[in-house]
Order: C-alpha cells, then structure tokens, then sequence
C-alpha cells in the first residue's frame, strides 16, 4: 500500500484515540472487513532496548517487502493525556522507511502497558491494508502483561545487569513470552543472563529452542492451561512450541534477523497447528469484554447524574473510612440497576 496516505491514517487513529461517533463509523467500517493481520507485541522492563529492536526488525520486514505499521505505547501526560516519550526518536530508520508507518499512542493511565485504544487501532491499521503490525508497550516490567491479549507473538525483551538478574524470572511475564531476547549482548555478563533466562525457561519447557515433537518426558508437563493453549503441551500430537532464548545487540544490529525469523516461525506454527485462531479469539474476547466494561462504566456514570447522584460525597465517604470501595461501586452501579 506504499506509499502511504499519511493524512487518512492520522485521521482515523486520531478519531479512535479520542473516540465519539466519527470513531464508532472507522472502527465498524474495520471490523466488517474482518482483516486480521499478524502482530508482534515487543515488552520489558524500560531501558533494555525495545525501542532499538523494534527498529530493527520494521526495518528488517519492510526491506522484505512488507509494510508494517509501528505502535509505541507510550506513558501518558497526566495535563494533555498525550503520550510523553515519543518513541520516534529511537526508531530513525524505520520511521524513514517507505513502507513502514510509525505513531505513538498515549496510555492514558491504561494499566498492564497497553493503550485502551490499542485494540481498535490495530484493527483499524489492518483493515488499512498493512502487512504486519509491531507493537512497542510502555515498560511497565512485571505487570507488562496486557500485550499477551493482542499479539500474536510476544517477544520478551531483558539485558544484563537488571539487579535481580532479569525481569522475566518474575511469573507473570515470564509466562507470556514466545521468544525471549537478552539485548546489549556485547556487555561482559551477558552469557550469565542468557543461561538464567534459559534456566527459566528449562523448568517449564522440555526439548530444543523453537518447534518440537511429542515429548517423552511427562513430568514436564504445564500445570498452567494458560500456558498449554499459548504452546501446546509435550502430550500434544501436534507437538508444541519451547520459546527460544536469543541474543542480540540492537543498535549494532546483531541478532536482529535470527529474532525476525524465529517470530516468523512461530507464527507459522500457530497456524499449522491451528492455534493461530486461539489466539484470534482470544483477542477478540479481550476485546468485547474491555468494551463491554469501558460501556457499563459510562452508562453507570451518566445514570448517576442523571440521578443527580452526588458522586463527590461517595469519594469522601471512602475516604473518610465510612465506607468501603466495594460497597461504593455497588452503590454506583445501582444508579444503571436499581434492583441490585
């Protein structure tokens, strides 16, 4: 689709990011096309060089012909809520790039890493007519975890000399990761965090990095059904996925296209095994159940008005200690539901 229309991509982001009917028409033109594209989701701890890899790899896709659209999600302003860091600035090369479009979305208080728009403009971008979508979260380290709900294939980013080692041997966002890569690899302690990622990944994976066949070895089978359905089980008859431990030094651009091609792979094993429209729906209950909640919020919030339900005095009587904050929510919502 290169080269691109600037003007109306802007303008349909925009019109999602601050939603009202102009964004209900662009977001329902895009799901009737229904054009779901594959998403690379790239998380970490912030300062480890996401911003570096995802140039990287744009860069390395576009040049195969690709166009890609960049989304770095980025901490809101607590005075405008628009996004503070503007990732543009690490990512000269791809945002040069013919076929590579790169914008950044505001968080907007949006906890987990994720902007509250980022389901939406993904859809949007695809019905757009881009090849790939690669998405940079804010950073938020341990709690980095919405992204499992929207990528395709997470890439889990650390570096060496983290204090405790690295992030991801934290449960959490050890757990959501298809390819773990350690960055800044030219440092000295760099093998040292390579082999406790790995360990990591030994206690819950059997066999070799990437593909596998059915493993023999039963006592390593996932306790986690998450886990199970995100890369099959060694039981599995389709055989299962061992994410791979991979180094690189981004902004040399050294190991950038072993990432790409392990990314692409696992994508191809999603879909020879059927797990791609796990995913698929996976994500699109995400989205219907965030929908669903952002609704019942606003129809709670305009009911109390409505109401002339003084919402001020609700505050202070948690914050007083009169009240607690689940009884204040079931009082909110009783503003949309009387009978409660």
């Amino acid at each position: 689709m290169a080269p691109f229309d600037l003007r109306r991509i802007a303008r349909a982001i925009s019109a999602v990011e601050n939603g009202g009917p102009d964004a209900e028409q662009v977001i329902r033109d895009a799901y009737r096309l229904a054009r779901h594209v594959p998403v690379v989701g790239i998380t970490g701890p912030p300062g480890v060089g996401k911003s570096t890899l995802l140039d990287g790899l744009a860069v390395h896709w576009a040049e195969r012909g690709q166009t890609v659209a960049v989304l770095a999600i980025d901490p809101s302003s607590p005075h405008t809520g628009g996004a503070v860091l503007g990732d543009r600035i690490r990512m000269d090369r791809a945002a040069s790039h013919p076929n590579v479009f790169v914008r950044s979305l505001a968080s907007r208080g949006e906890m987990g890493g994720l902007a509250s728009a980022a389901h939406d403009v993904v859809m949007v971008l695809g019905a757009l007519g881009f090849d790939r979508i690669v998405l940079e979260t804010v950073g938020a380290g341990q709690a980095d975890v919405s992204v499992a709900s929207l990528a395709d294939v997470v890439i889990l980013v650390a570096m060496p000399g983290m204090g405790d080692q690295v992030q991801a041997a934290k449960a959490g966002i050890l757990e959501i990761a298809d390819l773990y890569v350690v960055n800044k690899s030219d440092r000295a302690d760099a093998l040292s965090t390579i082999a406790h990622v790995r360990a990591n990944v030994d206690l819950i994976y059997p066999g070799l990095p990437g593909r596998n066949v059915p493993h023999r070895a039963k006592a390593t089978e996932h306790a986690n059904p998450g886990l199970r359905r995100r890369h099959g089980s060694a039981a599995d008859a389709e055989g299962y996925w061992r994410p791979p431990v991979l180094s690189t030094c981004a902004l040399q651009g050294s190991g950038v296209s072993e990432v790409a091609a392990a990314a692409d792979d696992f994508l191809a094993w999603l879909r020879e095994t059927g797990r791609y429209r796990d995913r698929l729906h996976d994500r699109v209950r995400s989205q219907i159940l965030g929908a669903t909640r952002d609704r019942l919020l606003e129809l709670c919030v305009s009911a109390a008005k409505a109401r002339d339900f003084n919402f001020d005095e609700l505050i202070a009587a948690v914050a007083d200690g009169t009240l607690g904050a689940c009884e204040a929510s079931e009082r909110l919502i009783a503003q949309l539901v009387p009978s409660r």
